[in-house]
């Protein structure tokens, strides 16, 4: 047996004896280990980075501190099963770890988390200084393949879904008594579903990691878990917005900026539950080495004529595309066969997000938009749609992937811009980003973004 499966054999034991002392006597978990306590003190420390007395008081600490969130026990009860004979010696350890007494932690909006370690899913690559320091909170982990039982849920709206499809699994899996278990990993994916009759329907798949998938049985079914490599993010909630927010960290400023690509396989979501309610979520975005770096060069363009949906203040993306959105339905169903000729494109107030001013465009840019001057080119099937003009001159160029709101690989045009000495940013004209999709194409994945950022040649340059 290897080391790391010696140690893996002592971290799940201790998992499955948490509350019970003698269980985890330092003789009793090497000899589940099959290994001297000299040994079983050497390996676990040096692959897990903790004594092993302190990982089980972390661990202890953290069920504890989601008893005190999340139900109304007394702090006496939970210094008990935690091991500690005294809720004073209790409250010491507590307040030393998560910086709080366990009253004022009760209702504070810090959230202490200290997670089982799997050594199978240790850190799979670290990123440069500056990127560890500026997305501390993003790690690239290799998540083992295994075998897992999965649900459907089908919706008819997508807000919301992935917490309802948890709720109704976690439901089904409490009547058969298999919810609960410490060691039990619940992960979930989107599913692209067919229209009912027009109708449009979501899917949402949970997966439960378990060596016996057909053992549930009902509407459960067993499915491969692929595993692979992933950028993951931790969220400390299962809001919406959070979950949102969280995504968006990764895919539009982390992923840009780091050494790695979108892979093929889906994003998974894990659900970290007390008592069937969710209390955080890891956000496991599939990654690849990147092949190459997206390069960065000076190119000159005409004005172009486009015409877009703009939204302002805090809402403004949501305006914008709903607009676009509504305009698109709008013509197709006036069957105008101009209708989305060009090229989309997108803009927004680029370091601007908290302010008033914030804005925000979706549109096209026709197929004709640098020729044509024509008044009645300039119309019909725009109507609904506010002009714009894309002005001529030099723009700093990249094309790239659709990295979600483009954040990340606008920050590494400015830098590169300021780096470069040739250029200044040119603050009379619109940035904008230019999106090359084909019929059945999977945006988000495949298609080419061109990002065109204004600048003027520096004197001499």
């Amino acid at each position: 047996m290897s080391y790391a499966d010696a140690v893996q054999r002592a971290l799940d034991y201790i998992e499955d004896h948490l509350d019970d002392d003698e269980a985890l006597e330092l003789a009793t978990l090497a000899e589940e280990a099959y290994a001297s306590v000299p040994q079983l003190y050497r390996m676990f420390y040096a692959l897990t980075g903790h004594p092993v007395k302190d990982y089980v008081r972390k661990r202890r600490m953290s069920v504890a501190a989601n008893h005190l969130r999340y139900s109304k026990r007394t702090v006496e009860e939970l210094a008990l099963e935690s091991g500690f004979a005294s809720y004073h010696a209790f409250a010491k350890v507590f307040k030393k770890l998560v910086g709080l007494t366990p009253a004022a932690y009760r209702t504070a909006a810090i959230h202490y988390s200290f997670e089982p370690i799997r050594l199978g899913e240790q850190f799979a690559y670290s990123e440069d200084r500056e990127q560890s320091e500026r997305f501390p909170d993003v790690k690239v982990v290799r998540l083992q393949p295994g075998k897992a039982a999965a649900y459907l849920h089908v919706a008819e709206q997508e807000a919301g879904m992935e917490n309802e499809a948890f709720r109704i699994a976690y439901e089904r899996l409490t009547a058969i008594g298999a919810a609960g278990k410490r060691k039990a990993r619940i992960f979930g994916c989107n599913v692209d579903m067919p229209d009912d009759g027009g109708h449009p329907r979501f899917g949402y798949r949970i997966l439960m990691l378990t060596e016996e998938p057909d053992m549930l049985g009902g509407d459960w079914a067993a499915a491969p878990f692929a595993g692979g490599l992933y950028a993951v993010r931790k969220v400390p909630s299962a809001s919406p917005a959070i979950i949102q927010e969280g995504w968006n960290r990764l895919v539009s400023e982390w992923l840009p900026k780091s050494n790695f690509e979108l892979d093929d396989s889906p994003c998974i979501e894990e659900f970290i539950a007390y008592n069937g309610k969710v209390t955080r979520m890891h956000l496991f975005l599939p990654v690849q080495r990147k092949l190459r770096r997206e390069t960065i060069e000076i190119v000159r363009r005409p004005e172009l004529r486009a015409y877009c949906a703009r939204g302002i203040g805090a809402d403004a993306q949501s305006a914008a595309e709903q607009r676009l959105i509504a305009w698109h339905r709008k013509t197709l169903s006036g069957k105008n066969g101009s209708a989305g000729e060009g090229i989309y494109y997108m803009s927004f107030a680029y370091g601007m997000r908290n302010s008033a001013d914030y804005w925000w465009e979706n549109g096209i840019i026709p197929a004709s938009a640098s020729q044509s001057n024509d008044a009645a080119d300039r119309t019909a099937p725009w109507e609904g749609l506010e002009e714009r003009r894309l002005k001529a001159g030099d723009y700093a160029y990249c094309a790239t992937r659709t990295y979600g709101s483009l954040t990340g690989v606008l920050e590494m045009m400015h830098r590169w811009i300021a780096a470069s000495g040739d250029c200044l940013p040119d603050e009379d004209r619109q940035w904008f980003a230019e999106y090359e999709v084909s019929p059945g194409m999977d945006v988000e994945r495949d298609a080419v973004v061109s990002l065109y950022l204004p600048v003027t040649r520096s004197v001499g340059a």
